[in-house]
């Protein structure tokens, strides 16, 4: 592909991210099978391209707006700081797959376009201004360095299935087919790769011994401290990522059941399960309940769980250098109906536990109204319930000393090379 068509091709693709709420990885998938003629290098430059313009958005959008260009997919590629009037002329000159060319408003647009540099803090940190003023709440003068790194690429973490495979064994053959790997800092099970490598076919997960997973998903799991034989319950499973590992902490050995109240998202487990080792060959350690059937599980399971795990709906802030188009999608109005659900998991995630159980609230967010203030508020309506201190709970959990200094697991790209998780431990009075 010429670089006129890979303009083009980026064009196309941030049409769809930007005209629907679908995911960007999975649009570029579909537009990679849908033109198998590009080869490796293309597919590479174009994803490379969509990329830099959703991490630049707040930038773009900003020049854009100043330029009084309309945001359409063809102005937002052109708004590239690092585009000079001329390139952009080279590129779209007409010829075939490429886009058309410059007319004589668009010139006078970009050749008015201010510098970067000149962009206000909004922009540069890639948040819409009212999240920016939220964000500027949680972190003051850190805010610029936080963000950044938040706006930066994420790394591959693998957890290892423990019911398989030990990370030394995995991290061996990964080194003998030339992956560069090392161990994740904090979590025993992680693994982080040095640069994306497809797995989706490679035998280590095909086969089950792998899983992706961030590393601060994974000590969110692991610091609920399940324990083969009890009753555990993933109420907000998802996907189940958190509930293989929850599986395999239990050794397949216990009642484990994975709740959601999106059934779609519930049935993307039952495969993982097999694969895991958890269920089938007469293992049925795994028991799903969707929408239909939560209520009366709450009802049934009410004082009976030995361990709750509740990773709540939120705005998925951590998660922002995997999906860097998700900030723009997120308002501030939907903050109210996140905090009541929020509020309302934990009440429900606290009548399951029996009198002595562990219940372990997360989010991927990096706001403290999703975090600490939820938390804060159930703990003074429920005084039958108590914080446990992350130290008590890290090393009860994971019989090795916390290497965290705060009460609750806070975790950000900047200081520890995570998404963005916080976790809080709380126990049952017996």
């Amino acid at each position: 592909m010429r670089p006129q068509a890979r303009l083009a091709a980026a064009m196309e693709i941030l049409g769809a991210v930007l005209g629907s709420n679908r995911a960007a990885d999975r649009l570029l998938a579909s537009w990679q099978r849908n033109n198998r003629y590009a080869g490796a290098k293309d597919r590479r430059a174009v994803s490379e391209m969509v990329y830099a313009g959703l991490r630049q958005q707040g930038v773009r959008r900003w020049r854009l707006e100043a330029a009084g260009l309309e945001l359409t997919p063809r102005h937002f590629m052109l708004a590239d700081p690092d585009l000079t009037p001329e390139q952009a002329a080279a590129l779209c000159d007409g010829s075939n797959h490429a886009p058309p060319p410059l007319d004589e408003a668009e010139r006078a647009a970009l050749a008015a376009m201010p510098p970067a540099d000149q962009a206000p803090l909004w922009a540069k940190v890639n948040l819409p201004p009212e999240l920016c003023d939220l964000a500027a709440e949680q972190f003051g003068d850190s805010l610029e360095a936080e963000l950044a790194a938040l706006n930066g690429r994420a790394p591959l973490d693998l957890r290892v299935n423990s019911l398989k495979a030990k990370r030394a064994d995995i991290l061996e053959q990964l080194a003998a087919e030339g992956i560069a790997a090392v161990p994740t800092p904090y979590s025993p099970l992680g693994i982080r790769l040095e640069k994306q490598v497809r797995l989706e076919s490679h035998p280590l997960y095909t086969d089950g011994l792998i899983e992706p997973q961030d590393e601060a998903a994974q000590l969110a799991g692991l610091l609920l401290g399940a324990r083969p034989g009890e009753t555990v319950i993933d109420l907000c499973a998802g996907a189940g990522g958190k509930t293989l590992l929850l599986g395999a902490q239990m050794r397949n050995k216990g009642r484990l059941i994975a709740a959601d109240r999106d059934g779609r998202r519930l049935d993307r487990l039952k495969p993982r399960l097999g694969r895991a080792g958890l269920n089938g060959a007469g293992l049925d350690i795994v028991e799903t309940c969707g929408p239909d059937k939560l209520p009366a599980l709450l009802e049934a399971m009410e004082g009976q769980a030995d361990r709750v795990l509740l990773d709540v709906p939120c705005s998925g802030s951590g998660t922002w250098r995997r999906n860097p188009e998700s900030r723009w999608r997120f308002g501030p109005e939907a903050l109210d109906d996140l905090r009541a659900a929020q509020a309302d998991l934990l009440r429900q995630g606290a009548r399951l536990l029996r009198p002595g159980g562990i219940l372990l609230y997360a989010t991927c967010s990096i706001f403290g109204f999703e975090n600490d203030q939820p938390v804060d508020a159930f703990l003074a309506d429920h005084p039958d319930v108590r914080p446990v201190p992350l130290a008590q709970a890290w090393g009860a959990a994971l019989s090795t000393d916390c290497p965290f200094s705060d009460d609750r697991l806070r975790l950000s790209p900047l200081r520890h090379g995570t998404d963005g998780f916080f976790a809080a431990v709380m126990q049952r009075q017996a």
